[in-house]
């Protein structure tokens, strides 16, 4: 009995500690649940479970264009059970649209316009979210191909007008485009992005830090929040909270591996991010609930220190 209470007043205590700071979830908790075929009926099926597990929010996603129509007669459905268990929608990741930035045959294509405006649409639904995330892919180079600089800079040119359309479309219907950049692609890594706002002159488009693309890709994590402070701002509009061992791009439970969190969170919380920090976990279905619920843990413990260094005047250990 006594254990008990002293558990009950821990809880407590790491409660008053992450007050205004929140924890959800990418798509990877669904579709490790329900495989990439996930559903919206699947989706609100588990709902109940994340707020049992102690989070606040979860992401949205469509993970196949075909998924499109089911959102659009169904996401109103899913928006009441979100809001039934008061978890918030925090970005919309639209994994499909990756397979317009892919190839060169696909950046050529259309693929991604019109397909973005029934986003926006499906959005209608979920009013608290607000950002889009396009996924920009490891390029696909058929073997045994050649390339000239001529071909490589229509390539990227495309690319840069196709991220520009959508990004157009995106804040003209008052929502925030963010890019997540996995390893290999054709934007390449943070650079590689902050030279694509400078080309498109925008001072608005955001990243989505996936820690595990980003630590794959040889980037320093503990900087990366520094890099992205543009004019006094944080451009880092969500997160992919996932670990692994910098070598290989795999989305284990954060703490499971080599990612430094307690200096990536501390540079995060000094940025000034206040967005939801979103686990990506991927495992078997059996060990969703257990992967999870130890990550957030780990989380929450290092947040509930760093804000006592905050709340002790110490500014998260800031570095000179």
């Amino acid at each position: 009995m006594a254990r008990k209470v002293q558990l009950m007043a821990q809880q407590e205590e790491l409660k008053r500690r992450l007050r205004g700071i929140s924890f959800g979830v990418s798509p990877a908790y669904f579709f490790s649940r329900f495989t990439t075929d996930f559903t919206v009926e699947q989706i609100a099926q588990a709902l109940p479970d994340l707020r049992a597990l102690g989070f606040d929010g979860f992401q949205l996603e469509i993970y196949h264009v075909d998924r499109l129509e089911e959102w659009e007669t169904k996401g109103a459905m899913l928006a009441s059970v979100a809001q039934e268990e008061g978890l918030i929608p925090t970005q919309f990741v639209g994994h499909f649209l990756l397979h317009g930035f892919e190839s060169l045959e696909t950046l050529r294509s259309a693929f991604g316009i019109e397909e973005m405006k029934r986003v926006l649409d499906i959005l209608k639904d979920f009013p608290e979210c607000r950002v889009i995330t396009v996924p920009i892919p490891a390029f696909q180079i058929p073997a045994g191909s050649v390339w000239d600089r001529e071909t490589y800079e229509d390539m990227y040119q495309r690319l840069v007008e196709k991220v520009a359309f959508q990004l157009e479309i995106v804040e003209a219907a008052g929502f925030r485009m963010a890019l997540e950049i996995v390893p290999s692609s054709l934007l390449g890594g943070i650079e590689g992005f902050l030279k694509l706002r400078s080309l498109l002159g925008s001072t608005t488009l955001g990243y989505n830090f996936d820690t595990g693309h980003a630590f794959s890709s040889k980037e320093i994590l503990p900087f990366v929040p520094a890099r992205l402070t543009l004019d006094g701002s944080c451009f880092i509009y969500g997160t992919h909270l996932k670990d692994n061992w910098g070598t290989e791009n795999l989305a284990l439970a954060p703490g499971k591996a080599g990612v430094p969190w307690e200096d990536l969170l501390r540079n995060l919380l000094l940025a000034g991010y206040r967005g939801s920090l979103d686990l990506e976990i991927v495992c078997k279905a059996e060990q969703v609930a257990k992967e999870y619920g130890r990550g957030l843990r780990f989380l929450q413990t290092i947040v509930a220190s760093l804000m006592v260094e905050q709340m002790a005047g110490l500014p998260l250990k800031k570095s000179n």
